[in-house]
C-alpha cells in the first residue's frame, strides 16, 4: 500500500546533489581502511528517502553501467524526479513510492546504501527498520552512508527548536507557523541588547543560522515532529546491536586528532589510544559537533586502522590547494603554506612536497596517479634548481601527501575522474547540465557539486553537444545576443558593441575564458 501524504507533499524538500554520498568517494574511503567494496562504476546504489532524486539523478548519469534505486513517502517529489528522469532518457534509474518500513529482503541486494537527512528526522521504530536494511540488503563488502543530527552541539540548537516549535506550531498554516516562530526568536535574541548574557550569544549564533536557512530546511528542521539527535557513542552501540560496525566519515580530515592544536590532539589521542569509538566521541565533545556524515559496513569486516604510505600509491590524486605566497622557494629550510578555498592549510618544507602541490593545483580538478605525481614534482623541482639528490625520495612524498589528505588539502579515488580539464577542438558538456541549464543557471557538475552559471557560461554550455568548433560555437554565441537583444561589450569598456565583425571579436577570447572556466568547474566530458 502506498504511503500516506506527508509533509514532504505539502512542503518539498529542495532536492539537491551531495557529493560526500557519491559511491566514488565511498568506495575511496573504505580502500582507506582495507575494505575492497565493489566497483563504483557497476555498483548496486539504494538512497532511502531519496526525495526528487536529484542526489542519484547525477549519479546515474555520470555512471551509466551502474544501477540507482531511490525511495521516498512524498508521492509529489518522486513524481518529480520522474520528470527528470524522462527528459533525460536515463535507463539505470528508478524511483518508486514506498515507505522505508516496506523493505524487505526481497527488495534486492545493494553495494551503497545512502540515507541523508532521513535518520533524525523519522521516529525511533522507522530508525531501527533503517538499521535492519543496512544489515540485510547491504552486500557483504558494502558501504552504508548515514548522516544524523548529534550531541552535543545539538543541545544548543536544541534551544532554539523547542522554542521555534512551542510557538509555531499554534498556528494553522506552515507560512504563518514560520514566520512567528522566527519571529519568536528574533525577539528573544533582541532582548540580549538589554540583558547580555553567554546565553543570548548562543541564540545569536544560532538566529544567524536560521536566517542563512532556506524555509523548506527549516520546516523540517525545525518545526517538525521528529528530530531526535543521539550521540555519536550511542549510534556506535545500535549498529553493533544489527550486526554492523563504524567505518569511517565522509570527511575524513574529521577523523584525524592532529587537526586539532598539538597539545589537544596529544590528549586526545591517550583518551582513546586502543578505541576508535571513543576517539570519535571525544572529539565530538571537543568540537561541539552538531552533525555526522558516518559509513558503515557489516561487523564481519576485518579493517585497518593503521594508515601508510603505501596506500597512497594506489589512488588518483588532486588537490585545489594553492600557496599562499606568490613566489615560493625550493629551499628545504624555508616553509611555504597551501591553502585550499575552504580555508585548511599545510606547512611543508620538503621540495617535492612544494613542486607536487604546484602540480596538483595546475591539474585540478584533474587528478594524477602517485607515479605520474611523483615525476612531474621531481621534473618541477629540479627546474627549479633543486639539487638531484633531494629528489630521490618517492617514499618521502608518499608520507607527506598522507598527511595532506589527513588534513583535508587531497582528494583521493581509485580510478579517473569522467572530466577533462581542457576543452577539446569540439566540447562536449555533460547532459545532466546541459538539461539543466535548459531552464535555470545552477547545474550539477560531474564531480556532484551544485554550479552557479551566469548568462554567457549558461548559453555556452547549451551549446557543447561536441558537434561544434570554436567558430562555430561564435556563430551560434553571436546569433543569440542578438536575436535576445542582449548587450555586449568588452572588458573595461562600458561602449557596447554593435558590429557583427566586432562582436565576435569579442566573442572568440570570451569563448575561450568561459571553455576554461567550464573545465575547471568539471562540467566537461573528456
Amino acid at each position: 500500500m502506498p504511503p500516506q501524504m506527508t509533509r514532504y507533499d505539502e512542503i518539498p524538500y529542495k532536492s539537491a546533489p551531495f557529493p560526500q554520498t557519491r559511491p566514488d568517494r565511498l568506495e575511496a574511503i573504505a580502500r582507506l581502511f582495507g575494505l575492497q567494496s565493489p566497483p563504483s562504476a557497476t555498483a548496486r546504489v539504494l538512497e532511502l528517502g531519496c526525495g526528487a532524486g536529484a542526489n542519484l539523478l547525477g549519479m546515474a548519469h555520470d555512471y551509466p553501467n551502474a544501477h540507482f534505486v531511490g525511495i521516498d513517502a512524498s508521492a509529489r517529489q518522486i513524481a518529480d524526479g520522474w520528470t527528470a528522469i524522462q527528459g533525460l532518457g536515463l535507463r539505470n534509474i528508478d524511483l518508486r513510492h514506498l515507505d522505508i518500513a516496506e523493505i524487505g529482503e526481497d527488495f534486492g541486494e545493494f553495494d551503497y546504501i545512502i540515507c541523508h537527512g532521513v535518520y533524525s528526522w523519522v521516529p525511533p521504530a522507522i530508525q531501527g527498520r533503517i538499521l535492519e536494511i543496512l544489515r540485510r540488503n547491504l552486500a557483504d563488502n558494502g558501504v552504508g552512508y548515514v548522516s544524523y543530527n548529534t550531541y552535543p552541539g545539538w543541545h544548543i540548537r536544541g534551544i532554539v527548536r523547542d522554542m521555534m516549535r512551542y510557538h509555531g506550531t499554534q498556528f494553522p498554516d506552515p507560512a504563518t507557523q514560520l514566520a512567528q516562530a522566527k519571529a519568536l526568536v528574533q525577539f528573544v535574541v533582541d532582548t540580549g541588547k538589554v540583558q547580555d548574557s553567554r546565553y543570548k550569544q548562543l541564540l545569536r549564533d544560532e538566529f544567524e543560522t536560521i536566517n542563512r536557512a532556506e524555509d523548506s530546511y527549516l520546516h523540517h528542521e525545525h518545526l517538525e515532529e521528529n528530530n531526535q539527535p543521539l550521540y555519536f557513542h550511542e549510534f556506535a552501540q545500535r549498529l553493533g546491536v544489527n550486526g554492523l560496525q563504524f567505518l569511517g566519515e565522509a570527511e575524513f580530515s574529521t577523523m584525524v586528532s592532529t587537526n586539532f592544536a598539538p597539545e589537544i590532539g596529544e590528549t586526545l589521542r591517550r583518551l582513546g589510544t586502543h578505541d576508535i569509538l571513543q576517539m570519535e566521541q571525544y572529539m565530538d565533545f571537543v568540537r561541539g559537533r552538531y552533525f555526522r556524515q558516518s559509513l558503515i559496513c557489516k561487523r564481519s569486516i576485518v579493517l585497518n586502522r593503521i594508515l601508510n604510505s603505501s596506500l597512497v600509491k594506489d589512488f588518483w590524486l588532486s588537490s585545489n590547494a594553492a600557496p599562499v605566497r606568490a613566489e615560493i622557494s625550493m629551499d628545504a629550510a624555508d616553509t611555504e603554506e597551501f591553502k585550499i578555498p575552504a580555508g585548511a592549510g599545510l606547512n611543508c618544507r620538503h621540495p617535492l612536497t612544494k613542486a607536487a602541490f604546484l602540480v596538483l593545483h595546475r591539474e585540478w580538478p584533474g587528478a594524477l596517479t602517485f607515479d605520474e605525481l611523483y615525476s612531474r614534482a621531481r621534473a618541477e623541482a629540479a627546474e627549479r634548481g633543486t639539487p638531484a639528490n633531494e629528489l630521490d625520495d618517492p617514499e618521502f612524498l608518499a608520507n607527506d601527501i598522507l598527511s595532506a589528505m589527513a588534513a583535508g588539502l587531497v582528494e583521493w579515488r581509485v580510478s579517473p575522474p569522467p572530466y577533462t580539464c581542457k576543452a577539446s577542438d569540439r566540447p562536449k558538456a555533460s547532459k545532466l547540465a546541459q538539461h539543466q541549464a535548459a531552464t535555470g543557471f545552477v547545474v550539477t557538475n560531474l564531480r556532484g557539486e551544485m554550479i552557479t552559471l551566469d548568462l554567457l557560461h549558461r548559453q555556452l554550455l547549451r551549446e557543447l553537444d561536441g558537434s561544434r568548433d570554436r567558430e562555430a560555437l561564435t556563430e551560434s554565441l553571436a546569433g543569440f545576443i542578438a536575436r535576445e537583444g542582449h548587450v555586449l561589450r568588452r572588458d573595461g569598456d562600458d561602449t557596447p558593441v554593435t558590429e557583427p565583425i566586432e562582436a565576435r571579436q569579442v566573442l572568440r577570447p570570451a569563448i575561450e575564458k568561459a571553455l576554461a572556466n567550464l573545465s575547471q568547474s568539471a562540467l566537461l566530458l573528456g
